[in-house]
């Protein structure tokens, strides 16, 4: 877009919009990095921490199954304990791929996001761009801008804008299957964990 100082109001806001929708998508880009990294990192911390508990506790439960077998009495609902087992390796397997589909729902949330804001703010500089234009010069003819060079960086613009909307649409339905599925990943693992270890002390009280 050629330099210029706005002439009336309607210029200056003009170039205002235009300016603040350029402002958007860095403030927006650079916000969606820092937070995804610092909530990535939280999340897996946390089921890497899990994935380690439940192995943990399958190998305490084995070592627990050999001193019961040295009592002279017949273990009580041993199926309790294969149930434990069961619940802790869905517990562990989710727990280890849940960074892994978090990854890639991370990636196209921001592909999503940065996408959007791309085409906001390419439809702002297409709406605005005659009223910035207006009494300007072109940078190599140093000739008024014509109507059919503004027209022309209008639908370059609006161009630009509809290859960005389709991407971002790309973008958010694949947001939206892995959302789907980190979400449940991550349920899964707290759910089996919790019965996995509700099965072990049932199973440990019972045997008692």
């Amino acid at each position: 877009m050629p330099d210029f100082k706005p002439q009336g109001p309607e210029q200056h806001f003009a170039l205002q919009r235009t300016t603040r929708a350029a402002e958007t998508v860095t403030a927006v880009s650079d916000a969606q990095r820092k937070s995804g990294e610092e909530t990535k990192s939280t999340n897996e911390r946390f089921y890497n921490s899990l994935a380690l508990f439940s192995s943990g506790t399958i190998a305490l439960s084995v070592t627990f199954m050999g001193y019961l077998k040295n009592l002279p009495k017949p273990l009580a609902h041993p199926h309790w304990l294969v149930t434990c087992w069961i619940c802790l390796m869905i517990c562990a397997a989710c727990s280890l791929f849940w960074p892994f589909v978090y990854g890639y729902y991370s990636h196209y949330f921001h592909e999503w996001q940065t996408a959007n804001a791309i085409k906001e703010k390419l439809e702002i500089e297409a709406k605005e761009y005659p009223t910035l234009a207006r009494g300007t010069h072109s940078v190599q003819t140093r000739a008024p801008l014509s109507g059919k060079e503004i027209e022309d960086f209008r639908s370059n613009r609006l161009e630009a804008a509809g290859i960005y909307k389709k991407k971002a649409g790309t973008a958010k339905r694949r947001e939206t299957f892995y959302t789907h599925l980190w979400q449940w990943l991550g349920r899964i693992a707290q759910a089996s964990f919790l019965l996995g270890l509700g099965f072990l002390l049932a199973f440990a009280v019972r045997n008692l």
